[in-house]
C-alpha cells in the first residue's frame, strides 16, 4: 500500500510555486503598490499562465479560500512587506488549505477519485520516464528532504492540482460517507516501478473495488 503524505506535500509545493509566484510579478506602474488592491491581486492570480487555471478552479470551488488567500496578501503588502513576505504568507495560506482539503478527498465521489487518480498517474509516469529517482522519491521521502517542485513537470502538477480541489469540492457537496479500515502503511521503501503499479492496477479496478482501495491508499500516512 502507498502512503498519501507525499501527495500532500507535492500539491501544496506546487500550488505555493504557482499562485505565490504568481503574486510576486508585479510591476508598479507608479507610488501605488498593487499588492495592496484586492482587484489587481484577483486580476493577476486568475489571469497568470499557466497558474490562472488552478486560481480560476479556487476560486469557483472554494471561493471564500480564494477570497481568504486575497486578504491575506493584501494585508502583508499593506503591512509594507515586499515580494519575498507576501510570498511567504500565500504559501502558508496555501499550505494550510491544500492539506485541509487533501484530508476530504477519502469521501469524493468515485468520478472525481477516478480524476485526481488519472492526473497523479499522468504525473507518476512522467517522473519515471525522466528521473527514477525523482519518481522514487514521489514515494518514499520525507517531507522535508523533497524537493517537489520541478518546472519541467508544471502542467502535470497543475492538472493534480486542479483535480484535487475539485475532487474536494465534489467530498463538500455530495460526500460518499465511506467507512475505511485502519492500515498501517509498509515500512519498506517502495520502488517507482512498484508506486507506479500501484496505482495503475488500481484504476484498472471496478467501482466497487475502487472505491475501497484508492481512498484507503489516500488516507494512509507514512
Amino acid at each position: 500500500m502507498v502512503s498519501g503524505r507525499w501527495r500532500t506535500l507535492a500539491l501544496v509545493l506546487v500550488t505555493l510555486g504557482v499562485l505565490a509566484w504568481a503574486l510576486t510579478q508585479f510591476r508598479p506602474a507608479g507610488p501605488q503598490n498593487p499588492l495592496t488592491n484586492p482587484a489587481s491581486v484577483e486580476r493577476e492570480l486568475l489571469a497568470d499562465a499557466p497558474g490562472g487555471a488552478l486560481s480560476r478552479t479556487i476560486k469557483r470551488s472554494f471561493p471564500e479560500d480564494f477570497d481568504a488567500l486575497k486578504a491575506a496578501v493584501v494585508a502583508r503588502a499593506r503591512d509594507g512587506g515586499g515580494p519575498a513576505e507576501v510570498q511567504e504568507t500565500a504559501g502558508a495560506f496555501l499550505s494550510a488549505a491544500t492539506r485541509r482539503h487533501s484530508a476530504g478527498l477519502i469521501q469524493a465521489p468515485a468520478p472525481a477519485l477516478r480524476a485526481y487518480l488519472t492526473a497523479e498517474i499522468a504525473l507518476v509516469e512522467q517522473l519515471a520516464a525522466t528521473s527514477p529517482e525523482r519518481c522514487a522519491a514521489y514515494f518514499n521521502d520525507r517531507p522535508d528532504e523533497a524537493s517537489w517542485y520541478a518546472p519541467d513537470l508544471r502542467a502535470l502538477y497543475l492538472r493534480q492540482n486542479i483535480a484535487l480541489w475539485e475532487a474536494a469540492a465534489a467530498a463538500r457537496d455530495h460526500p460518499a460517507g465511506r467507512t475505511l479500515a485502519v492500515v498501517e502503511p509498509n515500512p519498506n521503501p517502495l520502488s517507482c516501478r512498484d508506486g507506479l503499479a500501484a496505482l495503475q492496477s488500481t484504476a484498472a479496478m471496478p467501482d466497487a473495488a475502487f472505491e475501497q482501495t484508492y481512498p484507503l491508499m489516500l488516507s494512509i500516512v507514512r
